[in-house]
């Protein structure tokens, strides 16, 4: 199995150079950057997680293009977006952008599209009423510019840039529209985590519609926070002291809070990741919300446990149906104070050793 590592994509490049550096140490496969324009955790809330003294403002985010371009000549690893949002940036200024990084450095550049999050999408003004149809637009556009050089139906839109190393073009699809569009146009599929019997199914509908288009089956991976820790066991302890990161949990949809007997705070049809904007709720009401959150509730969004316990019990039930690449976005530097967080350090290591051979 392939393993990718999402860098931070904020505070500074810096920083994200040093992330790149520890990556290409892990004898990764390839470096991932987000497009997001606020982080993940209410700013008022931010002062309680440990790394806070270290990383002052949480919604520090770069440009992922800009980041993208300073870090590309500096390594020889895959480097692509997750992803770029098609909401606030049409098909050719992707293409181009793309087909730029593509040309610094002699490794894959993979431009990652999906239909964005409402996160950084509403607060900001853009018009997200109708993102899978932006989608499908961005992608038509997209897969033209790079295959013939045109824009769909005009020959007066092109783009002269060099086509003799197109990028692939991964998308981001879990609904099953996007899931058709996703094996109709992209040469990999980048859904965010879930369990073996919804991947499976998405999977088949990816494989349909491209077998329908003629097109091979993309590359399959699967996106996933993680949280290392001794053990499942004791990261359970560890957030009853700091509950405030179970609030990663927002990112949950409103149906499984209900599950447990919870009501989501962003209301009864919010779909999690796509719609939950933490800065628009109540920083009170979310640190009374925190420790009432069980660990299974936060385990549907992040994986959690030593690098035995993810790997066994959550990653190699989805190669099982089908995932063949896996990107890691470690979140264990938050939760811990910086001595204990280097304790944790070796658990990616070997969760990389392990992941080669599934």
């Amino acid at each position: 199995m392939k393993v990718g590592i999402m860098l931070p994509t904020m505070q500074s490049v810096a920083i994200n150079a040093a992330a790149l550096a520890a990556a290409e140490s892990l004898g990764v496969d390839d470096v991932w950057l987000n497009d997001h324009l606020l982080g993940w955790t209410h700013p008022a809330l931010w002062p309680e997680f440990p790394a806070s003294a270290m990383l002052p403002d949480p919604d520090a985010m770069l440009d992922p293009f800009v980041t993208a371009g300073a870090l590309r000549a500096a390594t020889g690893l895959r480097m692509g977006l997750c992803v770029a949002d098609v909401t606030r940036t049409r098909g050719p200024n992707l293409a181009r952008a793309a087909l730029t990084l593509q040309g610094i450095g002699d490794s894959e550049f993979v431009l990652g599209l999906g239909a964005g999050e409402a996160e950084s999408i509403l607060p900001f003004g853009y018009d997200w009423r109708t993102p899978i149809g932006n989608l499908e637009r961005a992608l038509t556009e997209v897969r033209s510019l790079l295959d013939t050089g045109t824009m769909p139906d005009d020959p007066v839109g092109r783009t002269g840039l060099p086509r003799d190393r197109v990028p692939p073009v991964w998308v981001a699809a879990m609904q099953p529209r996007a899931l058709r569009l996703a094996g109709r146009y992209a040469d990999g599929w980048l859904p965010i985590g879930m369990g073996p019997e919804a991947y499976a199914e998405q999977h088949a509908v990816v494989a349909a519609a491209a077998r329908d288009a003629g097109r091979p089956m993309p590359e399959t991976s699967v996106l996933n926070p993680v949280l290392f820790g001794e053990s499942r066991d004791a990261i359970g302890a560890l957030l009853e002291r700091v509950p405030v990161v179970k609030l990663l949990a927002l990112f949950v949809s409103a149906h499984k809070w209900a599950r447990f007997g919870l009501e989501h705070p962003c209301g009864p049809s919010c779909r999690g990741y796509l719609d939950a904007i933490p800065h628009a709720l109540d920083p009170a009401q979310l640190r009374e919300l925190a420790p009432k959150i069980p660990l299974e509730l936060l385990e549907e969004f992040a994986m959690i446990g030593n690098a035995e316990e993810i790997a066994a019990q959550r990653i190699a039930p989805l190669a099982r149906e089908g995932a063949r690449h896996v990107l890691l976005a470690d979140v264990t530097g938050t939760t811990y104070e910086p001595a204990e967080a280097v304790r944790h350090s070796g658990e990616l290591a070997k969760l990389t050793a392990i992941l080669r051979g599934l």
